[in-house]
């Protein structure tokens, strides 16, 4: 290879690798110094910055009453009050009580199951596709005392103890008051359930992390990593060569 066509290589390796190498020094600043910056207690609140977790803000939290209390959904988790309980498969859609009573199980609402739960709030049982569950949910309630499916597939009644779905025709009055609908929380709940969303936050110092090693952006960033650590040797190399060859011309 020529010494012109090597320069000129030499010169496009560098310019591709001047912007991964600045990001590296960068973050690799900041890791030195996490603890003393609060990079290691400091949580992620950007959602643009979430969503590369997977996750939403922790003001992102969707509330259903339950007598008193409130059902509530934070990244796919479930809370009684301020009490995490399960995990549930796409987004809360409702949560009521099968019985006028207390002692009724508890039926918990997401996108892509159900979860019955004993009166204290025990898992009995998640029904999901598998059980024949019609989906994508959008809203359950009791109607005429029936357990009542609103899906995208139009409207369900629901046998639970038998699994049995059975199609309703048109015509069912749709009265609002007889839906699980979305209502605000206290106050006091609100910043109980973002402590409790606190306790598993992602803080800078993973972002940081997984930026440096390209792991932010899921196995390819791990493999760009791997690539740009090839062109920092072929630079190294071409550099080293074009240096040799100065020095002997």
């Amino acid at each position: 290879m020529s010494a012109e066509l090597l320069k000129r290589w030499h010169g496009r390796i560098g310019v591709l690798a001047a912007a991964f190498v600045l990001l590296l020094a960068f973050t690799g600043l900041c890791l030195n110094h996490v603890s003393g910056w609060g990079f290691d207690r400091k949580a992620l609140r950007s959602p643009t910055l979430l969503s590369l977790y997977g996750m939403a803000e922790a003001s992102t939290v969707l509330s259903y009453p339950l007598g008193e209390a409130y059902i509530s959904q934070s990244n796919g988790q479930l809370f009684f009050q301020a009490e995490e309980i399960a995990r549930c498969e796409g987004a809360l859609v409702g949560t009521l009580t099968l019985s006028a009573t207390s002692t009724g199980p508890i039926v918990v609402a997401c996108e892509q199951e159900l979860l019955l739960f004993s009166p204290t709030l025990q898992l009995i049982e998640k029904i999901g596709v598998a059980y024949g569950l019609p989906v994508a949910l959008k809203r359950v309630g009791l109607v005429d005392g029936e357990l009542l499916l609103d899906t995208s597939g139009g409207l369900f009644v629901a046998d639970l103890k038998a699994l049995r779905w059975t199609a309703k025709e048109a015509g069912l009055p749709s009265n609002s008051s007889q839906w699980s609908t979305a209502k605000q929380v206290p106050e006091a709940l609100n910043l109980a359930l973002a402590e409790s969303v606190d306790s598993e936050d992602i803080t800078y110092e993973r972002l940081l992390l997984d930026i440096h090693s390209g792991r932010i952006l899921g196995e390819w960033g791990v493999y760009l990593v791997d690539v740009m650590a090839l062109l920092f040797m072929l630079l190294a190399i071409s550099g080293v060569v074009i240096w040799v060859r100065g020095k002997k011309a």
